[in-house]
């Protein structure tokens, strides 16, 4: 009896084993063969605004490029100025007089009669205008034609949220756009305005252009660069002042600030030159709209105004009445390819 009750244990733990062994085989394999859901579709995503600005700056580069005419004469360029409707005196007809000039480190060329010109800064087409009136001291209705037979190497800097930033060496004329263009587009974090300063004969002259708007409307947006421009895109985050103050320039929106604490940041106002109570922040609403805050100064102090928060891309401009502060432009930032001279 107790042999046939071993066998009999044997035989029924074999036969586990093999029920537990056929078992683990049947879910291994349908773990294997069970059919797998499909993967799902990508979704159609949104290309962000930097994206879509590339693709702008890249295309607009290609189509567009700056005319001769709105050109501006640099030092070292190579002048032809035609006299076309000067009297022969032997045969009476008329023909044209050409004399080429190489403009000075100075910006100025010498001409028969005229002596010593600044021509630096000024178009072609504005120089015609000129040579015309100083030449009717000598011709009747003088004709004068300007070209510019070879352009000087022009230095022009892209700095800031760029993807290749750097210093560019230019063979002719040029705009906004081609610098964009050159230095690969616009950085991830890159904001939405790009500064152009400009240092001109009468002083220190400040752009601050649209992104969105420059490469939706080029138009007048598309500022001609000049020989020792620099082109600075701010990253984004930041906030701007500019004009009366001390420190101007664009500071990072690290923290919340309101009016007067943005305004202690750039060095305060200038109180010898601001107008403290006509002070304007420039705020973009959309792509298409910005608002314009007017802030006054004084009543904020004495407590008969709020003292607004600043927002990222706020541009603060502080106006003076004095005359040494030449140009201040905001282009595209009131509506859409509208530019606000400032002064």
């Amino acid at each position: 009896m107790t042999r046939r009750r071993t066998i009999t244990l044997s035989t029924i733990m074999s036969r586990c084993v093999l029920v537990l062994s056929l078992a683990a085989l049947f879910v291994s394999g349908c773990s294997m063969t069970a059919p797998q859901p499909p993967p799902l579709p990508p979704g159609n995503l949104t290309p962000s605004p930097l994206v879509e600005v590339n693709q702008a700056i890249a295309a607009l580069a290609l189509q567009t490029s700056s005319s001769p005419v709105d050109y501006r004469i640099g030092s070292q360029d190579l002048l032809r100025i035609t006299l076309f409707n000067i009297a022969e005196t032997d045969t009476g007809g008329v023909i044209p007089r050409v004399t080429e000039v190489v403009v000075s480190q100075r910006g100025e060329i010498t001409l028969p009669m005229l002596g010593d010109m600044v021509v630096a800064g000024v178009t072609p087409a504005a120089l015609e205008t000129e040579l015309q009136g100083k030449y009717k001291t000598y011709f009747h209705n003088p004709q004068v034609g300007v070209l510019v037979k070879e352009y000087h190497s022009q230095r022009v800097s892209v700095i800031g949220s760029v993807r290749s930033p750097g210093i560019f060496s230019l063979s002719g004329p040029k705009t906004l756009i081609d610098l964009l263009a050159m230095a690969s587009g616009v950085a991830d974090n890159a904001g939405s305005q790009v500064h152009l300063y400009r240092q001109g004969q009468e002083g220190r002259q400040n752009y601050i252009v649209d992104l969105y708007a420059l490469t939706n409307n080029t138009g007048s947006l598309n500022l001609p660069v000049q020989d020792g421009d620099v082109i600075n895109v701010p990253k984004a985050g930041m906030f701007f002042v500019d004009g009366a103050v001390r420190k101007p320039g664009s500071y990072p929106l690290d923290r919340p600030y309101t009016f007067t604490q943005a305004l202690a940041t750039a060095g305060g106002a200038d109180n010898s030159e601001a107008k403290s109570s006509e002070i304007t922040i420039f705020r973009r609403r959309g792509p298409v709209e910005t608002e314009t805050i007017s802030v006054n100064m004084g009543a904020i102090l004495s407590g008969g105004a709020i003292d607004p928060p600043i927002a990222a891309n706020d541009v603060i401009f502080v106006p003076t009445s004095m005359p040494k502060y030449i140009v201040k432009q905001f282009l595209g930032l009131v509506g859409m390819g509208i530019g606000i001279p400032l002064f």
